[in-house]
């Protein structure tokens, strides 16, 4: 704010010096030039806010410009000229934009008091649209607007560098980079959000050039820092501008002390030498006093300065859960939850298969929680479940749900109960462990629709007393026996012609029960067969998604560890996976191989540099390592 209050009193005097000597003077006028009404999304626009032949200018404010961003200024600029006599004198300010987005926009005017009179230059209309017509300039530097008297302060950047005044001191004073965390000490699976900012009042260009490994750590990034917006943070009474970048929820994964490792960012920061004195014209009185005026900007040397920031180290004290009434079925899940469970369908067909869904709500380290055990009652058979997470990772600590989906068939007939079961999770806050349960959960199962074969009885013999009788009215009633006769055959074909369709209705019944035996059997088959579990690894490579093929084949790995081993989240580190596996028979080259495909993996996550040989090579690897846990 002092330089651009400087510049003001001095271009005021120069004004009053100036027009102290003319005789007449033109109309003041205050418009607002736009350099172009229409232009694409990507493309930047120079706009001006120019105060003409005016004696006195205080107080000039430029507009928001809430759908811009401003790529440079605020440029001030200023001249006259003659002709015929008359003189035309300006002031001007300008800046570059870039809009934000497409659409129709309105930029208001600035506002000024000119001559004791305050003025509105006028608004201007502007037309973004999707396409540009120009390659986009990428803005990586911190944005300035600009500071004028009663305007309300934003940074005010360190430009200039006086005589004698140490350059390296100065970066030191207004351009560094630190970690913020929002606890230094934790319990295992805590989470933590740990912030790498760099702070800045300088005009500077930076580029990170290592990113911290957060070894020990599950690692879930919160923002997007290419898209994170800068702030403005006060320190020791002074406005600094602030990035982000890295802001992630750390979840540890074993105790003791870890350190938080530094960032490194290279800069380059461009600096103005003041270089009064030199090169003044020699020309008349009141062109030596304008050179005078102006001095610090006009004979102002560029300086650019590079300077390698590193954040200091950061250490975190890591308690483990304390052991003292830890309850039986505790499966390290750090926060607060609560739990429910039901099945989809109250009443199912035994032989048919039905799904028990459970459901883990709450906030802490839920993305690492693994399925509850269910205590089945007999009689029924289960398969391992499959999970569907609803989280928000932009919060802390992590909160949503996690749906647990158990596939079960009842063999038999009859009313079922799964009965109540508890999970157990540790509460920070209260540094004790907790236990939320479900409710008894039942349903019925009908039998199955397989039917029997109807058994068939002979008809009764026809009795053999007073056959003489029977003869006699038999002969006498020929037209009955013959009526029977035929009567008796069509029964009897009739009786034929409905077993056969009996016999093939239910030949079609034991044939669909078979089929579907069948089925049922080559599912279960199937659902004995393992799964290739770097499956899903493969098709993010194929998909060409790299950064999420090593997020995936990192996770793939400790997914098979943590099976293959039967350890608690809170035990699960590369010190005790590897002391396990040695113990199990593992070769130091094995347990090597294994430890240098996790640090790569974890590598890649932070450092994206991508190439195909490397992602072949440590896909290799991460087979050979499955095939090796077995």
């Amino acid at each position: 704010m002092g330089i651009a209050t400087n510049l003001f009193s001095r271009f005021t005097l120069l004004f009053s010096l100036l027009i102290s000597s003319i005789m007449s003077m033109a109309q003041v006028k205050f418009t607002t030039v736009i350099s172009s009404k229409e232009i694409g999304r990507n493309d930047l626009v120079q706009v001006e806010f120019v105060v003409e032949n005016a004696q006195q200018i205080e107080h000039l404010v430029p507009p928001n410009f809430s759908e811009f961003q401003v790529v440079q200024g605020p440029i001030q600029s200023s001249g006259m000229s003659v002709v015929n006599g008359s003189m035309t004198q300006y002031k001007a300010l300008s800046f570059i934009l870039q809009p934000v987005k497409a659409g129709k926009f309105t930029i208001p005017g600035a506002t000024a008091m000119v001559d004791g009179k305050l003025m509105h230059s006028n608004r201007v209309a502007i037309d973004v649209s999707k396409a540009s017509s120009v390659t986009p300039i990428p803005n990586t530097q911190p944005t300035a607007r600009s500071i004028w008297p009663g305007e309300q302060e934003d940074v005010d950047r360190e430009y200039f560098i006086k005589p004698n005044e140490d350059i390296n001191e100065k970066i030191r004073k207004n351009l560094f980079v630190k970690v913020d965390v929002s606890k230094t000490d934790c319990y295992v699976g805590e989470p933590i959000v740990a912030t790498y900012k760099l702070y800045s009042r300088l005009q500077s260009e930076s580029r990170v050039v290592r990113h911290p490994s957060l070894n020990g750590f599950s690692v879930y990034d919160m923002i997007d820092p290419n898209n994170d917006a800068a702030s403005i943070e006060t320190i020791n009474g002074k406005p600094f501008t602030v990035h982000i970048i890295r802001k992630a929820q750390l979840i540890p994964l074993q105790s003791g002390k870890v350190d938080l490792d530094p960032v490194e960012i290279d800069n380059t920061v461009h600096f103005l030498k003041n270089e009064k004195g030199k090169n003044k014209s020699s020309g008349s009185p009141l062109r030596d006093l304008f050179d005078d005026l102006l001095d610090e900007n006009a004979r102002a040397t560029p300086i650019d300065q590079k300077v390698t920031l590193e954040s200091k180290p950061v250490a975190i004290s890591i308690k483990p859960l304390p052991d003292l009434n830890k309850p039986a079925d505790f499966s390290g899940a750090v926060g607060h939850y609560s739990i429910k469970a039901d099945v989809e369908t109250k009443n199912v067909t035994a032989d048919d298969a039905a799904v028990f869904r459970v459901t883990l709500k709450g906030s802490g380290n839920i993305p690492v929680v693994n399925a509850p055990a269910v205590p089945w009652p007999d009689g029924v058979e289960t398969y391992d479940p499959t999970t569907k997470e609803e989280i928000d990772k932009t919060i802390a600590p992590i909160g949503g749900s996690k749906t647990f989906d158990y596939n079960f068939i009842p063999k038999k007939a009859g009313d079922y109960t799964i009965p109540a079961f508890q999970f157990s999770y540790f509460d920070p806050q209260s540094n004790s462990y907790k236990t939320t349960s479900t409710e008894p959960v039942t349903f019925s199962a009908k039998a199955s629709r397989k039917k029997t074969s109807p058994k068939y009885v002979a008809p009764p013999l026809v009795s053999t007393d007073n056959q003489n009788g029977t003869l006699y009215f038999l002969k006498n009633h020929l037209e009955w026996v013959f009526a029977v006769m035929i009567l008796a055959g069509l029964a009897t074909f009739l009786l034929v012609q409905n077993r056969k369709l009996r016999q093939a209705r239910l030949a079609e019944q034991e044939a669909a029960l078979l089929a579907r035996e069948a089925e049922l059997a080559r599912l279960a088959q199937l659902s004995a067969i393992p799964e290739d579990p770097l499956l899903y690894s493969k098709q993010l490579l194929n998909n060409g998604d790299y950064k999420s093929f090593y997020t995936e084949l990192n996770r793939a790995i400790w997914k098979i560890l943590s099976n293959r081993l039967k350890m608690p989240a809170s035990e699960l580190n590369k010190h005790n996976v590897i002391m396990h596996l040695q113990e199990a028979g593992w070769s130091v080259e094995n347990t090597n191989l294994l430890n240098s495909t996790l640090n790569e993996c974890e590598m890649k996550l932070y450092t994206p540099d991508y190439n195909e040989a490397d992602i072949q090579r440590i896909l290799l690897r991460a087979e050979k390592i499955v095939d090796l846990v077995g």
